[in-house]
């Protein structure tokens, strides 16, 4: 029912920092700036995120696949990879050896060098906080049979998003059985992000499994740590961190899912007039759903 991801929204304290990031160092481009209008705050049901300065950039490929942030205030007991919901963003790259030394001197913080995933060594990725403590891994993808695309310009499009939840049972159930997306069998998998965050041993495994949604884009399910929390949100605003993530759906009406507020057609990126809702998901996640016209 899911796919592809349109837009990733992040709350972010300074717009500034956040274009001179992507822009320079991710080569990122701003394609539309302004205020939150009344119509998207109210698909979002955030009635104080209205006239708040936003800032959306797309890759340097010109992919369809844009980020959105939105200049908010820090939430009091946030910190990134501590909560539920949505927790890092994935991005193909062309050569992620060559990644520690572009992020050398930049807003982007490296938390773990570039290493072959533990489950096969056609990915490599390596993983650095930006400049609002959001995480992103820079990910080569080195076969075309993960059917996930390759980058189309040196840092490119996200490709995963990655979903931290209390259990797999509850991802299982609501992408799986509720959404009717394809779920793959959960395995154990290291995570060197999670693991130098939280100060676990950098092998320590955690159950993970992927939703395979429209195109060459997934949702990683990850099941966090006993210690994990959910995330605070402060009234009528949007979560602190990668607070929201947009998907194309063939029927809005067609969705088994309780909505945040009545459908609307905001005329802004990335709804371009289409109509649009939001559902929270099993672990806090916000999931904005916008219909293919």
């Amino acid at each position: 029912m899911l796919g592809p991801i349109l837009a990733v929204t992040l709350a972010v304290p300074d717009l500034a920092a956040v274009e001179r990031a992507y822009g320079e160092t991710l080569g990122y481009q701003v394609v539309e700036r302004g205020e939150i209008s009344a119509e998207v705050s109210g698909v979002w049901n955030a009635p104080v995120t209205a006239g708040r300065p936003y800032l959306i950039m797309q890759p340097a490929s010109g992919a369809d696949m844009v980020f959105r942030f939105v200049e908010s205030p820090p939430v009091p007991g946030y910190e990134p990879l501590k909560t539920f919901g949505w927790n890092a963003n994935e991005l193909l790259v062309e050569d992620v050896d060559s990644m520690p030394a572009r992020l050398e001197n930049s807003d982007f913080q490296i938390i773990a060098m570039p290493r072959n995933l533990s489950t096969t060594d056609d990915i490599k990725a390596m993983q650095a906080f930006g400049p609002a403590k959001e995480l992103t891994y820079f990910t080569t993808v080195k076969s075309p049979s993960f059917g996930l695309g390759k980058a189309e310009s040196f840092v490119d499009r996200v490709f995963i998003v990655i979903n931290g939840g209390r259990s797999m049972n509850s991802h299982i159930d609501f992408y799986g059985k509720t959404l009717g997306i394809e779920v793959s069998k959960p395995q154990p998998v290291r995570m060197s992000a999670l693991n130098a965050i939280l100060g676990f041993d950098s092998e320590r495994e955690h159950p993970l499994s992927t939703a395979n949604i429209g195109g060459p884009f997934m949702i990683e399910l990850d099941q966090y740590p006993e210690g994990t929390i959910d995330r605070p949100v402060l009234p009528g605003d949007i979560p602190p961190g990668i607070s929201i993530v947009s998907f194309f759906v063939e029927d809005l009406d067609a969705i088994p899912v309780d909505f945040r507020s009545k459908f609307l057609a905001p005329a802004s990126s990335p709804y371009n007039g289409s109509r649009s809702g939001l559902t929270v998901g099993p672990n806090g996640e916000w999931i904005e759903l916008i219909e293919r016209k």
